[in-house]
C-alpha cells in the first residue's frame, strides 16, 4: 500500500497520468524487432509529454528511462539485513552487556527491569534501522546514564530494558534510548562515565 501511494505521488509530481506512464512502460518493453507505424507514433507523441520520448523514433529519452527506473525502484524488494549485518558480529555480547546495566529487581511498575534477550534483540534490530548513526558504545553509555538517573529516584517511572529501546505510543514507535544517545553525543555538560560491565542490585 505504501509503495502504491509513493507511485501515485511520483506520477502526480511529474504531471503524468497512469495511462501516460503505462504508455511509456510499454515503449520501454517493446520487442527490439517491433516497428511502430507512423499512426501509432503520432498517437504516442500526442499522448505523452515530449521530454520522455525521442520524437522521431518514439523511443524513450534519457528522462523517460530515468523515470521508468525510479518507479521500478519503488517496487524492488528491500534486502532484509540479518542480525550480524545490522547489529555487528559481537551483537550477542553487546545485548548481554546492555541487559546487565539494568537492575535485576522488579521496578515500581511491577515489571522486571531486565527482559528476555531475544525480545531485546528484536527491538535493537528496529533501533539500528531507525537510528544507524548510533554505535554500541554510545548506546551503552547512554543506557548507563539513564539507569543511574532513575536509580537515584528509586527507579520510579523507569522503563524496562525492552521498552527503553522501543515503545509504542499512540500508534507510533518511540525510543527513549535514542534521546539519551543524542544527549551523550551532543550535550556539552555530559561527562561520560567509566564503563560498568555489570550492575546487580
Amino acid at each position: 500500500m505504501l509503495k502504491q501511494s509513493a507511485f501515485f505521488k511520483k506520477l502526480q509530481k511529474k504531471n503524468l497520468t497512469v495511462a501516460q506512464y503505462f504508455t511509456l512502460y510499454n515503449i520501454k518493453n517493446l520487442d527490439s524487432k517491433t516497428k511502430l507505424s507512423e499512426v501509432m507514433k503520432d498517437k504516442i507523441r500526442a499522448s505523452v509529454p515530449s521530454i520522455y520520448i525521442n520524437l522521431g523514433s518514439c523511443t524513450l529519452s534519457d528522462k523517460g528511462e530515468t523515470l521508468i527506473k525510479s518507479v521500478e525502484m519503488l517496487f524492488k524488494p528491500i534486502k532484509k539485513l540479518n542480525n550480524i549485518e545490522l547489529l555487528g558480529a559481537d551483537y550477542k555480547d553487546r545485548v548481554k552487556e546492555y541487559i546487565q546495566i539494568f537492575p535485576t529487581q522488579k521496578l515500581p511498575s511491577n515489571k522486571y527491569a531486565r527482559g528476555n534477550a531475544k525480545n531485546i534483540e528484536v527491538n535493537f534490530m528496529w533501533f539500528f534501522q531507525e537510528y544507524p548513526d548510533y554505535d554500541w558504545e554510545t548506546i551503552l553509555e547512554a543506557t548507563e546514564k539513564y539507569v543511574e538517573e532513575y536509580r537515584l529516584k528509586n527507579y520510579e517511572y523507569m522503563r524496562t530494558a525492552m521498552y527503553f529501546i522501543k515503545k509504542l505510543k499512540d500508534g507510533t514507535s518511540e525510543s527513549e534510548l535514542a534521546n539519551y544517545c543524542d544527549i551523550a553525543l551532543n550535550s556539552e555538560d555530559y561527562v561520560p562515565q567509566r564503563r560498568i560491565k555489570s550492575r546487580v542490585v
